[in-house]
């Protein structure tokens, strides 16, 4: 391969950037400067950016999908729960107004133990799902013992 010398003059940090890189890859200081403006005028070239905005495309096109598959399993979710309550509401005897106060604040407790859970359940590394946030305790406070006696 034919080469020709040229002398490049670098400011002082850049020169040292530029050895330091060499060393590391175990090349010349030539080859390394060689292929960073073979790279330059390459990107400058018209084709070059024809391909970087093709292969933008295409990373916006997977972006999309993703983005696309994460709103279905968001209105899965949302539907799943709409439902979920609306069950829960018809096949739930209304409450006797005897017991409305202890049913309250039993209610209460356990919304607090729910609240627990679901904090639990979204530190890093733990999912409700796979059973990995406990709730401590059999499920049942003072107030609950009262209701079910």
């Amino acid at each position: 391969m034919n080469l020709t010398g040229i002398r490049t003059y670098l400011e002082p940090d850049l020169a040292r950037e530029v050895s330091r890189a060499a060393r590391a890859q175990g090349r010349s200081e030539s080859s390394l400067i060689a292929e960073v403006l073979r790279a330059r005028f390459a990107a400058d070239s018209p084709g070059a950016a024809a391909t970087s905005a093709e292969a933008q495309k295409r990373q916006l096109n997977r972006l999309e999908t993703r983005f696309d598959k994460l709103q279905r399993d968001q209105a899965l979710m949302k539907e799943s729960l709409f439902v979920f309550v609306r069950v829960w509401l018809e096949h739930n005897p209304p409450i006797d107004d005897a017991i409305v106060e202890s049913i309250a604040a039993s209610a209460e407790a356990r919304f607090e133990r729910f609240l627990d859970l679901v904090a639990q359940g979204l530190s890093p590394g733990r999912s409700i799902a796979n059973g990995d946030a406990a709730i401590e305790g059999n499920g049942h406070d003072e107030r609950t013992a009262e209701i079910t006696s």
